[in-house]
């Protein structure tokens, strides 16, 4: 739905399972379409990052499961051809430990970029810490990693992390990606309610062109003229091949699956 230009990074969670289910995972991203997919260090089922009571999985089993990512990417690369960047993220910096205790703020940091370290001694395309706090925290991942292994950042507008930098300051401060992963839905939500509250105060009506979009600007983003077209292909008569041979019959391609 969004054309052949935009690369896609999947969040591939923690692989909805183990390890085979991990590689099925990988293979189905990538014969989807996507350009990437994320693999994290959450315990399985995981939660939002900003949730209560998130926990990871020991570092080893972490590893493992990235491991494993890269080992299926490679694998399904050299048999198909398809590919896929492999980002390594850790929740460490948030978690909560397994054994119930907060981890104090200098050993959940320090545990989060030794993850780091160790994705990118794998071989993960990106390496993606989430929740840092600050821009010393920013530049204490970088000065642990190689000064050529790209990193993500991801940011939340109101989040406890402070504020939002702009994509340029992150650039400055050594990431090669930028995640805004709820601003749309954000932004999606806000003007929805204020339109909403807009038409319930019953004294005026969201104006076209401030709140709203042109009805004819709206039905062609929803895809209505692209339908139509191809409708229109479907009623047209096929053309004539002048006696080529078509190739293999409908009969033909069916018996050769069996």
């Amino acid at each position: 739905c969004i054309g052949d230009q935009v690369c896609v990074i999947g969040d591939g969670d923690t692989g909805y399972g183990g390890l085979s289910n991990l590689r099925r995972t990988v293979e189905g991203y990538a014969r989807s379409g996507l350009a990437g997919i994320s693999i994290e260090d959450q315990v399985f089922p995981k939660r939002c990052a900003y949730a209560k009571g998130m926990e990871v999985v020991p570092r080893d089993e972490a590893e493992t499961r990235l491991r494993a990512a890269l080992l299926a990417r490679d694998e399904l690369r050299a048999r198909t051809g398809l590919d896929l960047v492999v980002v390594g993220r850790t929740d460490a910096r948030r978690a909560v430990t397994p054994e119930g205790g907060a981890e104090g703020d200098a050993a959940a940091l320090e545990e989060a970029l030794c993850r780091c370290e160790a994705f990118e001694r794998l071989g993960a395309d990106i390496v993606y810490a989430e929740g840092l706090r600050s821009r010393e925290e920013m530049r204490a991942l970088h000065a642990r990693l190689r000064r050529g292994t790209p990193t993500m950042l991801a940011q939340v507008e109101g989040g406890a992390d402070g504020k939002v930098l702009s994509a340029a300051v992150a650039g400055d401060l050594g990431f090669k990606l930028c995640l805004f992963g709820v601003t749309m839905l954000n932004a999606a939500l806000c003007a929805a309610r204020r339109v909403a509250r807009q038409i319930a105060s019953g004294d005026s009506h969201p104006e076209v062109g401030r709140h709203l979009l042109p009805f004819k600007e709206l039905y062609a983003s929803v895809g209505f003229d692209e339908v139509y077209a191809w409708e229109a292909r479907a009623r047209e008569p096929a053309p004539s091949r002048g006696g080529k041979d078509d190739g293999p019959s409908a009969q033909d391609r069916v018996g050769n699956c069996l």
